[in-house]
């Protein structure tokens, strides 16, 4: 059973406080292709369809929703392998260190895309006042 990521949202509907729900402490590895299968992370796609259906944002403007739902689909996209096609759908759980990978090539095209339009990190030149976090 893969873990599952649990966020809240921030006012500006980015999600924040992410955590990881699911083991106890007494799983057992014998290597390491057994310890990655235990440690896969559900789509949080899947989280937010439940929490949808159970109403939680029944009461929320359509804005609002709209900005939330466009940073799960975000997030929901790097649960995908890098080999593949476009158009494939994205996978339902993913290990961590194919999470990491992903997001660390997201995080890189974000910076690049940003320090081309000049734009980066409110205008600041040096990337040493600059940030993703």
């Amino acid at each position: 059973m893969p873990m599952t990521m649990e966020f809240g949202y921030s006012e500006e509907g980015s999600l924040k406080n992410i955590t990881f729900q699911g083991l106890n402490g007494s799983e057992f590895t014998g290597n390491i292709k057994s310890a990655l299968d235990l440690l896969k992370i559900e789509n949080p796609v899947r989280v937010f369809k439940d929490r949808v259906k159970a109403g939680e944002f029944d009461c929320m403007m359509d804005d609002g929703y709209n900005r939330i739902l466009s940073e799960v689909e975000f997030v929901s996209s790097l649960w995908r392998y890098p080999d593949a096609g476009e158009g494939e759908p994205r996978q339902g759980e993913l290990n961590v260190l194919m999470l990491l990978a992903n997001t660390i090539e997201a995080a890189s095209r974000l910076h690049a895309i940003i320090s081309s339009e000049g734009t980066a990190c409110g205008g600041m030149d040096d990337d040493e006042n600059c940030s993703l976090l």
